[in-house]
């Protein structure tokens, strides 16, 4: 059993988590994928190929997994979850990334996933390319229509979803 491998799994399970919460709007569900992807890249830790860059790897299974389980339930989403993700905040900063959180989940799917990736966990485009499954360009564009949709929505401009690219 190869533990240091196991151990740099393991040290990416915050950002695992923060993945996981943009892909399912709930923290119960973000808890049940982050556990569902470990065990996969356990599991499946012989199929590893870049033992510099795991933490896209897991990122990959996660996106995979997510995708798996949404065709096969297509659970319900929307104002319910994002309820679920807002508390009250207790200081000015909190009260900003919550609007921000907010406004983050009236993003399209593909536009919150490729903002999370790029702007919050600092892959790289052709990272999260090869973990979406498109081409560099569509990230470069999902990127630039993301923050400006998360601008106009944080500054008040819009209050509408995200649409389709």
């Amino acid at each position: 059993m190869n533990l240091r491998l196991e151990d740099e799994f393991v040290s990416h399970m915050p950002a695992l988590h923060r993945f996981a919460q943009t892909l399912t709007g709930a923290p119960d569900r973000a808890d049940d994928l982050v556990q569902d992807c470990l065990e996969r890249a356990i599991k499946k830790k012989s199929l590893f190929r870049q033992p510099n860059n795991p933490r896209a790897w897991l990122f990959k299974i996660m996106h995979n997994l997510h995708r798996n389980q949404v065709t096969q339930k297509r659970p319900a989403g929307g104002a319910e979850e994002l309820d679920n993700l807002s508390e009250p905040p207790r200081q000015h900063f909190a009260a900003e990334l919550t609007d921000v959180r907010s406004a983050m989940m009236l993003l399209s799917k593909e536009h919150r996933e490729t903002l999370m990736l790029v702007a919050v966990e600092g892959l790289s485009y052709s990272q999260t390319a090869d973990i979406l499954n498109v081409q560099k360009g569509t990230i470069m564009s999902r990127l630039s229509r993301a923050r400006d949709h998360l601008r106009s929505i944080v500054n008040g401009v819009e209050q509408s979803n995200g649409g389709a690219e």
